[in-house]
């Protein structure tokens, strides 16, 4: 499958064969055809992908911070920069960079994106012991799923037993 001018089975199997090279390789042909938003878009989340394969975390979160205006849902790129701030344990960083995500403004054109987003701010806040989030609950799905890094699922429920301990 072609996903803009990447070949997403074929990087998906230099992943699985950490064969970081041809990975690179492909995705610099990608970033040479990008012609559209979306392919150029596509180019970045792909790279970082792959930068997060290779466990090459602190490259990643520069990598996003410096490509984030040419992506296409800035909660993504938010939650991804949290996401590796957490595996790096430094979940108050991750925490900033989720409050600067725009939720609200993408809620129509990104919307699993933006609600994926807003979970994980509020699990970090509901974490680091702040109660205020109690009264937002309700913007989260009642049926809402979050899936973590580590494959486990977190809901609304869970959310709101860590808010009470």
């Amino acid at each position: 499958m072609k996903i803009g001018k990447i070949d997403v089975s074929q990087l998906q199997s230099f992943l699985r064969a950490e064969d970081w090279n041809n990975a690179h390789s492909l995705l610099d042909y990608a970033q040479s055809q990008a012609v559209t938003p979306d392919d150029i878009s596509n180019e970045k989340y792909w790279r970082v992908t792959v930068l997060i394969h290779e466990e090459r975390y602190e490259d990643a979160i520069n990598f996003l911070k410096t490509n984030a205006a040419s992506c296409n849902s800035q909660c993504l790129v938010q939650q991804e920069l949290a996401n590796l701030l957490i595996r790096l344990r430094r979940d108050r960083e991750a925490l900033f960079e989720l409050s600067q995500a725009p939720f609200e403004d993408e809620m129509e054109d990104f919307y699993g994106l933006a609600i994926d987003a807003k979970f994980l701010y509020f699990y970090l806040l509901a974490k680091s012991g702040d109660r205020s989030i109690k009264d937002r609950l309700s913007e989260i799905p009642d049926d809402y799923r979050h899936i973590t890094m580590d494959g486990k699922f977190l809901t609304k429920s869970d959310l709101a037993a860590l808010i009470v301990r």
